[in-house]
């Protein structure tokens, strides 16, 4: 979801430990964003992780709370990032294009090997997935189980297959009229690259950012626990769902088997820690990674702007800023194992601008090395 406002702002929608081959970090201190995690925390979220860097240097990050039980957050955490995916694959997305291997006007249905129900899907282009103006009513791949059951097949279905559930329904309006955003856009999106590409998109977009240094990328895992990896707390009214996974079934916590989160790729799917969150976002203000937008705001003096993506999904909440002032660029990672699914998550973004804004001592530290 793109929005920009001010100056120009625009808004999209840990492992335990440190590798053996990580240097100990030098201590740096950044208190005002120290009370804005804390703050949330204090509201009932378990753990977080946060990273800051300031004119290309890592100057600060840090575990808050809780990771697992009584294993303390570090900035070696790894999260899922929720709907921040979806960022990384508009990245990808156009460093297909400028190499001629996507079109962004290509019909995305009939290049699937799909008819739908609804002719006017057959219109639906990569450009319209890619904004959110499909037509797509819903958020269809949350339906294994009825999927399944349509198609007489274990659930939670393959990815194809909820290709083929979502092209069974009406759209809700004419392609490239409306934007609504949905999930089903990117996770469809997904498959196109795959199939364009002939490679899996975990692999595609770890290839594109592999020379900024990100090491930790990887896919979620519906049904798993990794110890690298947070433990996921969904609010309390929602936290316990059916499962829609034929091998372990019956009720679950939403995050581990109420959906299938392979299924969904680039849209939710991808696992960082912060700090590799950061590493993204830095290459994208240097252009060394292409921008998920097409026609990005320049970085340059006289210029500002702030860039935010979100992602929320059971059980996290992440948030990735770049923040250019027309002479310094600040980016910020950051990722709860918690979600409200209201007041406090919409707080969470004003809590950070606000400590970045109340910020006029930096550290001149570089702490990349040490992650």
């Amino acid at each position: 979801m793109l929005l920009r406002i001010a100056a120009v702002v625009a808004i999209f929608l840990t492992s335990f430990g440190s590798p053996a081959d990580a240097r100990p970090p030098t201590r740096s201190s950044l208190p005002a964003f120290d009370s804005a995690m804390n703050a949330v925390l204090s509201q009932g979220y378990p753990g977080g992780s946060l990273a800051v860097v300031r004119d290309g240097k890592l100057v600060y990050t840090r575990g808050y709370g809780s990771a697992n039980r009584n294993v303390a957050a570090t900035p070696f955490t790894l999260y899922r990032q929720a709907s921040i995916s979806k960022a990384v694959t508009g990245s990808l997305l156009s460093s297909l294009v400028a190499k001629g291997t996507l079109d962004l006007d290509l019909a995305v249905l009939p290049f699937l090997g799909v008819v739908p129900a609804d002719p006017r899907a057959n219109f639906i282009t990569v450009r319209m997935l890619r904004d959110h103006t499909s037509g797509l009513a819903g958020d269809y791949f949350f339906e294994s189980r009825p999927a399944a059951s349509f198609y007489g097949i274990a659930s939670p279905p393959s990815a194809d297959a909820m290709v083929a559930w979502t092209a069974h329904y009406p759209l809700a309006a004419d392609p490239g009229t409306v934007h609504r955003y949905n999930n089903t856009n990117y996770a469809l999106l997904s498959r196109v690259i795959e199939r364009a590409t002939g490679r899996a998109w975990i692999d595609l977009v770890r290839e594109m950012t592999t020379s900024v240094g990100i090491k930790t990328w990887r896919l979620g895992q519906s049904l798993a626990t990794p110890s690298d990896e947070a433990r996921y707390y969904e609010a309390d009214i929602w936290r316990y769902t059916e499962s829609v996974f034929d091998s372990a079934p019956g009720r679950v916590e939403w995050p581990y088997g109420g959906y299938n989160v392979e299924s969904f790729t680039g849209a939710v799917s991808l696992v960082s820690s912060v700090v590799d969150m950061a590493r993204y976002d830095l290459a994208v203000a240097r252009g060394t990674v292409p921008a998920p937008e097409e026609s990005p705001i320049p970085t340059k003096p006289g210029w500002s702007y702030t860039y935010i993506y979100n992602g929320s999904m059971p059980g996290h909440y992440s948030f990735l800023m770049r923040i250019w002032n027309g002479t310094h660029l600040t980016v910020i990672a950051g990722t709860f194992n918690h979600r409200d699914a209201g007041a406090v998550d919409q707080s969470i973004n004003q809590r950070i601008l606000d400590a970045y804004a109340a910020t006029t001592i930096w550290p001149g530290v570089d702490l990349f090395g040490s992650y």
